[in-house]
């Protein structure tokens, strides 16, 4: 859920759906690729961490997300039947400001109509 405030500052409201948060960001290897990779045998050798890093990240990540979307429906019963919380994250101008958890349907929805009035 996105809105904008009286001041004019963007606030979004996400609910996490899957069973947990990531853990494993393949976008920390993107912060070791290089310019120019293959503009010659040179730059090839410079680019031999993130290759290194991308081709170990990739297969964890897409095992993490395996996992996360098998476990998605069993996480979505434990929710509803109110054993495990809702989590929630608010965000103002793409900060995290604050995370809430909310047992139970009923006090999802209060508590997003409560944080939408913010």
């Amino acid at each position: 859920m996105r809105w904008r405030d009286t001041s004019g500052v963007k606030w979004r409201l996400r609910q996490q759906r899957l069973a947990w948060p990531r853990r494993i960001k393949p976008e920390a290897a993107f912060e070791l690729a290089p310019a120019g990779i293959g503009d010659d045998p040179i730059s090839l050798i410079i680019a031999a961490p993130f290759i290194l890093a991308f081709a170990v990240m990739v297969p964890l990540w897409l095992a993490e997300f395996a996992a996360r979307l098998a476990a998605a429906p069993v996480a979505t019963a434990l929710r509803l039947g109110s054993v495990i919380p809702y989590q929630l994250e608010l965000s103002r101008k793409g900060q995290l400001i604050c995370r809430y958890s909310a047992r139970g349907r009923s006090e999802l929805v209060a508590l997003r109509t409560q944080l939408a009035r913010h």
